[in-house]
């Protein structure tokens, strides 16, 4: 019998973004218990929002399991208390600005019959233009950091046999389209909350799930629509975002290198960085490096817990995604991923066609 599924979707102040993208996922849902005779939920975690959903998704949409947390404590924390809430055996993650496939949930779920899988990702594209934007993640250790900011994505055609066979790998899952095994996900703590308030916490889920031995999977038949960043963008600077993302790369690095060769080179790097970047005036790599150093305590401690932990050393995963990359049928996109025609378009209805009404 195909495994529950839960589905988890923080959400801070974004009831629009629900109203519009919440009907797919009911649909995505009722066809996965349809199709696999599994049982479903869907838990929305209200992360101290200032707008009416607390007041008004119950009534739009009763199906839904709503969580409040009455402070905000950004994406990491908000997801946790969700995983917390779950009872199925898969859990799919959803940001609240995505439209998903209503085959979504069933074609990531057919990998966790491997039991060496952690997680899947899927295969995203622009909400308001036909743009590929996100599939299988093309990571790589340089110059002294990993650098995870590339996709990845295949031809059905010419990659049919890794497709069917369910081969292609991911350097990590997306925090806001992918699904989990809960048990292991329990098992990792969840998403470390040392990365609040967002940015690194689902590469640094993934890399730890590598490091114990299993596998994060790129499974391009489940599609979603993103609306890109529209929560943070919102809230937050962009000063103040890339000043986040740098000290939460940092703090990654420091919590998951091991392998001594690696860290030297973090840390030569992380040194010149130190000497030259006040050439340029980016005084915000200050800040970020001051921060994430006042974290040291913490650092430390989890450092220690997965070194334990780890059956996989930090070459064994980069050997390993090198060899893939170089023998699997993908085309790598170093930019902005391409326009595609609409005949390509994998949805048969495109978002803005529905999203005004529930179906």
């Amino acid at each position: 019998m195909a495994p529950g599924l839960s589905i988890v979707i923080p959400t801070w102040n974004g009831l629009e973004l629900l109203r519009e993208c919440l009907p797919s996922v009911l649909k995505a849902a009722a066809r996965y218990r349809h199709s696999t005779r599994a049982s479903t939920e869907i838990i929305v975690v209200d992360d101290g929002s200032r707008d009416e959903t607390l007041s008004r998704l119950p009534a739009e949409f009763p199906e839904v399991c709503l969580v409040v947390r009455p402070v905000n404590g950004g994406f990491a924390v908000a997801c946790n208390d969700g995983f917390a809430r779950c009872r199925y055996p898969l859990i799919g993650l959803l940001n609240n600005d995505v439209w998903i496939d209503e085959n979504y949930f069933i074609h990531q779920a057919a990998h966790f019959d491997d039991p060496d899988v952690f997680a899947v990702t899927a295969r995203v594209f622009g909400w308001d233009e036909p743009v590929f934007m996100t599939g299988g993640r093309y990571g790589r250790f340089r110059r002294g950091f990993w650098s995870v900011y590339f996709n990845y994505d295949v031809h059905p055609d010419k990659a049919r046999e890794w497709i069917e066979q369910r081969r292609l790998l991911s350097a990590y899952a997306i925090g806001g389209f992918s699904t989990y095994r809960r048990d292991r996900l329990i098992e990792l703590g969840g998403f470390n909350a040392l990365l609040s308030p967002f940015h690194w916490e689902d590469v640094d889920l993934a890399y730890r799930g590598w490091r114990r031995g299993w596998d994060v999977r790129y499974e391009p038949r489940s599609v979603a629509y993103h609306k890109v960043s529209a929560t943070i963008d919102r809230n937050f600077k962009k000063r103040h975002v890339d000043a986040v993302s740098f000290r939460n790369r940092l703090l990654f690095h420091w919590v998951n290198l091991h392998s001594p060769t690696f860290l030297v080179r973090h840390i030569l790097m992380l040194a010149v960085m130190f000497m030259t970047r006040v050439l340029v005036l980016d005084f915000d790599f200050y800040r970020a490096l001051f921060q994430a150093l006042t974290r040291l305590g913490e650092v430390r401690q989890l450092r220690r817990q997965e070194k334990a932990k780890a059956v996989r050393s930090d070459a064994d995963v980069a050997r390993l995604l090198k060899r893939f990359y170089r023998e699997a049928p993908i085309r790598v996109f170093w930019e902005r991923g391409p326009q595609i025609s609409p005949e390509e378009e994998p949805l048969s209805v495109r978002p803005h066609a529905e999203r005004t009404g529930r179906t």
